[in-house]
């Protein structure tokens, strides 16, 4: 009879090691920011002006195909979502989807999900989990380094 007591989530058996690989960089620079206050937070939209990658992809930021859209909570806190489009140096298409959060003491994480064409030399970051760590690059960009989860 199977022993119910261990979960089959938890099974050592079943469970990997967690480790992390650099895959890229992504510089985001910023237009200047839309707020609106609401019931939640604050709002905060920033067009994505422009900006790099580099890493294991490298090229620029596409600047009409990306947006964040952010709720600062009333304890200090970000909360990011951000859309992201990457245009590599031959010319194909990656997107990213952000999700995290800043805290005021600079603590900046992200989640991300990416895709890209499965014909495309990119095609490795399908099914893929990254991790992000948010920096300021400057008065207006920010520079994330993102992992990915091994």
């Amino acid at each position: 009879m199977a022993n119910l007591a261990i979960p089959t989530d938890r099974d050592p058996a079943l469970v990997a090691d967690v480790g992390f690989a650099p895959a890229f960089s992504v510089t985001l620079e910023y237009d200047e920011q839309a707020q609106m206050q609401t019931p939640r937070g604050g709002r905060i939209y920033h067009r994505i002006a422009g900006g790099s990658v580099s890493g294991r992809i490298t090229g620029t930021v596409y600047p009409t195909g990306a947006g964040e859209y952010s709720l600062q909570r009333g304890d200090g806190v970000i909360d990011h979502r951000g859309y992201v489009l990457l245009r590599d140096e031959a010319g194909e298409w990656v997107y990213l989807h952000n999700m995290g959060y800043q805290r005021p003491d600079g603590y900046f994480r992200v989640t991300s999900w990416v895709d890209a064409d499965v014909r495309s030399r990119h095609s490795w970051v399908l099914g893929l989990f990254f991790i992000g760590i948010g920096r300021p690059a400057g008065p207006k960009s920010v520079t994330i380094d993102y992992c990915e989860v091994l």
